[in-house]
């Protein structure tokens, strides 16, 4: 049974990945590259291709698909930054394959027979979740199947390195502490809504009429803040947010505009406004859908749930680089042949 959850939650993290675009890619699956002489098919190339994307616009916090794939990564292209991850990937779980092969790893028959259960007789939700899947990535059945145990394997290979080569694997606490602190940004604001939030029966001003009133009151109260007047009481006296009273101690995001506390994920403008400026600062007038904000930084908490959590994920973070650092050493140790004519020619946007 574990083995069977441990397949199911890799399908569960394949269907959040992907989510399930349908973009119809014909299920042919053709040679992008051999490995030691065995095929990888341009249809496993696409699944890696899709994780990294769903990866980069999540970091980015991107709200325009199309300006940023357009758009440039430290000088290249983003859909080239994006080909040369998904390559790396790919790569890096057939070394760990290989390697897993090498020291004894492998999956045994009732595991295999779980996998070719799950791709080929789906049930239910089973079925569209693999159908879709299929359909985004063009694997055929036997590319998925063969995609599962790939996985499944190299995650028992970096689970058996977790224990054989664990000081190659470790992270300082300090280490784990700079990128908090680089990574994490703890704010509160002052949200002044844009639209009227009017009781029922209560009678409503027009719309337009309602935001010229509280753009002119975010106004205000913006020019209290730089007056230097306690953002505490200005945000107990103006702040009209709800969140706040639930979460006193503010929101804590990372990068992505994910908040550790409330365990939901701000808009894109909050997000980018909590990390453009320093602790005890403040910002100007962040506009959103929900009206203007205020946000001022606040220190990281040292303890707690959030500050657990937090660490952990960049623990975890600071080992996968770790990790693949030294997996991309074995890459010289395997004949890896590919054109980079075929990668490029594969459409990201």
């Amino acid at each position: 049974m574990k083995y069977m959850k441990k397949i199911t939650a890799l399908l569960v993290a394949l269907v959040l990945i992907l989510g399930f675009s349908g973009c119809g890619r014909l299920q042919i699956e053709k040679e992008l590259l051999s490995f030691n002489g065995e095929m990888v098919s341009t249809a496993e190339y696409n699944y890696y291709l899709e994780n990294i994307k769903a990866q980069m616009l999540t970091e980015a916090a991107a709200t325009d698909e199309a300006a940023f794939w357009n758009g440039e990564i430290d000088g290249k292209k983003a859909t080239d930054v994006a080909k040369e991850r998904a390559l790396a990937e790919l790569i890096r779980i057939e070394i760990a394959c290989a390697k897993a092969e090498e020291k004894g790893i492998s999956l045994d028959s009732s595991v295999l027979a779980q996998i070719k259960q799950m791709v080929t007789k789906p049930e239910g939700d089973s079925k569209t979740q693999i159908d879709n899947i299929k359909s985004a990535t063009g694997l055929s059945d036997q590319g998925m199947i063969s995609l599962l145990e790939k996985t499944e394997l190299a995650a028992r290979y970096a689970q058996d390195l977790m224990v054989s080569e664990a000081d190659k694997l470790a992270v300082t606490d300090k280490a784990i502490e700079e990128k908090y602190q680089a990574d994490y940004s703890l704010v509160k604001h002052i949200l002044v809504l844009s639209q009227q939030q009017a009781a029922e029966g209560e009678e409503q001003m027009d719309a337009e009429e309602y935001k010229t009133k509280q753009k002119a009151r975010a106004e205000e109260v913006l020019a209290k803040v730089k007056a230097g007047g306690n953002f505490e009481a200005l945000l107990k006296e103006y702040g009209e947010d709800p969140g706040m009273e639930q979460q006193p101690e503010g929101y804590m995001l990372d990068s992505s505009g994910y908040d550790v506390i409330s365990k939901g994920t701000m808009v894109s403008e909050f997000a980018k406004g909590a990390f453009s400026i320093a602790v005890g600062q403040t910002t100007e007038l962040v506009e959103t859908a929900y009206g203007w904000h205020i946000l001022k930084r606040y220190k990281l908490p040292t303890s707690g749930e959030a500050y657990d959590a937090a660490t952990q994920t960049v623990k975890g973070l600071l080992m996968q680089d770790k990790y693949n650092a030294l997996i991309d050493t074995y890459k010289p140790d395997f004949d890896i042949q590919f054109d980079k004519k075929d990668i490029d020619g594969i459409k990201v946007y």
